[in-house]
């Protein structure tokens, strides 16, 4: 793999490395943040970095805090790739990094991308056809699947995301089904998503750069309000490290939630009852104890008695026996862990509101 950078430092002001008015434009940009995941990194890049790739586009690599092994690693190879850039910024959440990003960056077509993420070979080429055919098109997306060298518990966490019973409306983002089709936030994710510019414009900070997960969420929104033409390609393919233990999954759905309640301060009229459905199966939960009538159970027989049926669906579909187990546990782990989160923003939210209290 070749890949190097041409290096700016940017502690303070992003607005710094913005390219000269007389720049040539770049037809793509691709814009990953990092942190720490130096392994993971050097996967990424060297998926990107195919003959494929256009000559004149541009990887715009964010080192979003402090990461020395990262930023040796990228420094050493700034001699032999001019598309690679590399940004250097104090600590922030990843929206306001990606912000920073979009203002250096100069092509037509912005793909955001996580650095824990490989793209499948002739996605660069299938990105720019789909563009170049459809000069209506602001927005493209696809799935992001498990990549097929995971353990058993990576695949696991991988189809309880891609269940209608984990994750209902948005489990489109982690399977590739169905055809090229009209999308909206539900389906699209940040990890797999190519902006055309245009639809950027006006925007000073597109992402919202308080939120700790979800940013897209917002700004898709937006978008599909100003009739923006999005699409979801089910073909168009990344693979996405999945949490390795029950830790990191919780902190994952934690996060979500916090982001959803987030996203619901910001668009209210964003919050759909589908997302509503933990945090009442959490306040059901906790409501246990305190009502004693047996009928009062049923809720709680019922969704055990779906979390064994679908554990056993995706166990049959995984063909590993093994895996049902782990299943039973990431399902609710899933549920409440989201419903958790949600709740503790919500919470944090408030008490900033009346007691002015930090909501991060």
């Amino acid at each position: 793999m070749r890949v190097a950078s041409a290096s700016l430092n940017l502690e303070a002001d992003a607005s710094a490395c913005r390219p000269a008015a007389d720049a040539e434009a770049a037809p793509l940009t691709v814009i990953i943040p990092t942190h720490g995941r130096l392994t993971d990194l050097k996967r990424c890049l060297g998926s990107i970095v195919t003959p494929e790739l256009p000559a004149n586009a541009e990887l715009v690599v964010v080192c979003n805090g402090p990461d020395a092994a990262s930023e040796g690693f990228l420094d050493q190879l700034a001699a032999r790739e001019p598309r690679l850039v590399v940004m250097r910024l104090a600590k922030r959440q990843p929206g306001a990094a990606r912000n920073a990003a979009l203002d250096r960056a100069r092509g037509e077509i912005i793909f955001f991308l996580d650095d824990d993420v490989t793209v499948t070979p002739g996605f660069f080429s299938r990105v720019m056809r789909l563009f170049a055919e459809r000069p209506e098109l602001d927005v493209l997306g696809g799935p992001n699947l498990t990549p097929l060298e995971s353990g058993r518990f990576e695949h696991c966490v991988g189809r309880v995301l891609a269940s209608p019973f984990g994750s209902a409306t948005t489990r489109h983002r982690f399977r590739g089904a169905g055809r090229l089709r009209p999308a909206d936030d539900r389906s699209l994710i940040l990890c797999n998503l190519i902006v055309r510019r245009r639809a950027l414009e006006g925007r000073n900070a597109p992402f919202r750069d308080h939120m700790i997960s979800n940013e897209e969420n917002v700004l898709l929104a937006e978008l599909a309000f100003h009739h923006k033409v999005m699409l979801y390609d089910p073909d168009l393919i990344v693979y996405h490290s999945r949490r390795p233990n029950l830790r990191g999954f919780f902190n994952q759905v934690f996060r979500y939630g916090r982001g959803r309640w987030q996203n619901t301060e910001a668009l209210p009229s964003s919050l759909s009852p589908f997302f509503l459905i933990p945090v009442l199966f959490l306040l059901y939960l906790l409501s246990i104890p305190i009502v004693r009538n047996p009928l009062y159970l049923v809720p709680l027989l019922a969704y055990v008695a779906l979390a064994v049926l679908f554990s056993l669906v995706e166990t049959s579909q995984a063909g590993d026996p093994r895996a049902f187990p782990t299943l039973l546990v990431l399902f609710p782990c899933c549920h409440i862990g989201y419903a958790m989160g949600f709740g503790w923003q919500l919470v944090r939210s408030l008490a900033s509101r009346w007691f002015g209290v930090g909501t991060m």
